[in-house]
């Protein structure tokens, strides 16, 4: 009788499991499930870029000294012409007026060279030149007349001779007081290759008065533009070298982006290309719209954040829109669209599945879960196209390998 009665409950149980059983076989599976539509679908990659200034000026000191004034600080706007910081010049100083002492003798060496000759010892010479003159004039009117009464007969040749001697030592009286005064005047004339040694002289002086006085007006540093201060590298007090770089001024509110591409990335990459520039805050990322006016005619060296040695080009994007937010050296994601296609059927990559050397999807048709094969066209990170195997509004399960999922399985929303 007891072996009876547990035959009966063993087979009541037995009954009542495969009810059940029966049951979750014939209940349907609920599953998530994506509804296809034609759509637009963008290849991109994104790479992380430095804010920077538009308009930015390094400053040098092209003087080496003493900082005596440094007349502004760190974030400190400026506007174009003000004094930044001034140099001690003292010694240039002391320089220049020692170099102009020196041209002033020099000049003053000059003028004793060629001094005028004295206006007495020319004036007496021309009156010694005038009386030779009329000496002159007077032996030749006497030798006329005796040459009348020689061919007359009536003197004899020596008082013909002696009137003819007088006339030419006249003449020699009157050269040799012309060249006496040739030689009052010469004798002021300096030697040969004198005005070019004081031009010389003069010239050498002049170049290092403007070297020195060059000198001193680069020991005052002036603001080449509005800006707003930094990278301030000095302070008051320190002695700074020649070529020494001091501060960087730039303009606020006028920014662009620097980021570095992979060689292989930069072949899609073209000026006036339209990209997306994202900074993530606490609050909400904040995205700004911009567009690539620069790439670099080559490739430099970049060390990965993993330390891998990478080839990667410098492209330069131009935002757009109001940049109150943004200071130099902040960092954004910008995101390149490298390529778009239109009305496309589009899922999940996680929704594919290996089958038959191919890709397929678990797809509800009629209320039945059916494989169906699929070719996949454009890509992305996370989604790809369906070339062939759907068609609009057909209900793609988005789990492939959700438990008790098998081709005719009743299949409802989640």
């Amino acid at each position: 009788m007891k072996k009876k009665l547990k035959r009966i409950i063993w087979g009541f149980v037995l009954v009542v499991i495969t009810a059940i059983v029966i049951f979750k076989l014939l209940q349907p599976l609920k599953a998530e499930m994506i509804e296809v539509e034609p759509r637009t679908i963008s290849q991109s990659f994104t790479e992380e870029g430095v804010v920077v200034p538009i308009l930015e000026r390094e400053l040098y000191s092209l003087l080496g000294g003493k900082v005596i004034d440094l007349a502004v600080e760190e974030g400190q706007d400026v506007k174009k012409g003000d004094l930044l910081l001034q140099l001690d010049t003292e010694e240039i100083r002391f320089q220049l007026a020692q170099l102009r002492g020196q041209l002033a003798s020099v000049e003053g060496q000059e003028k004793q060279v060629y001094r005028e000759p004295l206006s007495s010892q020319v004036s007496q010479q021309k009156l010694a030149i005038e009386q030779a003159k009329i000496q002159l004039e007077a032996a030749k009117s006497e030798f006329e007349r005796v040459q009348v009464l020689f061919q007359a007969g009536a003197v004899s040749k020596e008082i013909y001779d002696e009137a003819e001697r007088s006339v030419k030592q006249m003449e020699n009286l009157l050269s040799q007081q012309e060249q006496a005064l040739q030689l009052i005047r010469e004798q002021q004339n300096p030697p040969s290759g004198t005005k070019e040694q004081f031009s010389g002289l003069k010239q050498s002086l002049l170049a290092q008065i403007a070297l020195l006085e060059y000198q001193e007006a680069k020991g005052s540093l002036y603001a080449p533009m509005d800006g707003k201060v930094k990278g301030l590298h000095i302070k008051e007090g320190m002695v700074i070298p020649p070529g020494s770089p001091v501060m960087t001024l730039f303009q606020p509110g006028q920014y662009e982006v620097e980021t570095y591409l992979l060689t292989e990335d930069i072949v899609d990459i073209i000026v006036g290309m339209k990209v997306k520039a994202t900074q993530e805050k606490k609050t909400e990322d904040v995205s700004y719209d911009g567009v690539v006016t620069r790439i670099a005619p080559s490739a430099e060296e970049k060390v990965s954040a993993l330390g891998l040695v990478e080839q990667r080009v410098k492209v330069t994007v131009q935002l757009e829109g109001e940049m109150k937010n943004l200071r130099p050296g902040y960092t954004l994601d910008v995101e390149f669209i490298t390529h778009t296609e239109e009305g496309k059927l589009v899922v999940p990559k996680t929704s594919l599945f290996p089958y038959e050397s191919g890709d397929a999807l678990w797809v509800v048709r009629d209320g039945k879960a059916i494989v169906q094969p699929v070719k996949t066209g454009l890509e992305t990170d996370e989604e790809v196209v369906i070339e062939e195997g759907l068609q609009q509004g057909d209900q793609v399960i988005r789990n492939p390998q959700l438990e008790g999922l098998k081709e005719g399985k009743k299949v409802v929303r989640r």
